[in-house]
C-alpha cells in the first residue's frame, strides 16, 4: 500500500519543479551509455544521474553559438 505521506511529499516536489519551469521527461538509453552515466556518478564527478544528463544537454543545446549543420 502506497505511503500516503510519501506520496503527498512526491507531488510537493513535482508541482514545485513544475513551477519554475522544469518539464519531467521519461526516456530509454542505451545500456552502454547508462553504464557511462552510472560511472560519472560512483566516481564522484556528479551526485546523481539527473546531474550528468543534464550537464550533457546544457552543453549540446544551451550553447549560444552552436553551429549545426544537418
Amino acid at each position: 500500500m502506497p505511503d500516503a505521506k510519501r506520496t503527498e511529499r512526491v507531488q510537493r516536489f513535482r508541482k514545485s519543479r513544475r513551477e519554475r519551469g522544469d518539464r519531467e521527461m521519461n526516456v530509454w538509453v542505451p545500456g552502454l551509455l547508462g553504464a557511462a552515466i552510472d560511472e560519472a556518478v560512483a566516481s564522484g564527478r556528479f551526485k546523481s544521474r539527473e546531474a550528468v544528463i543534464t550537464h550533457a544537454l546544457e552543453a549540446m543545446f544551451a550553447q549560444k553559438d552552436r553551429n549545426v549543420v544537418t
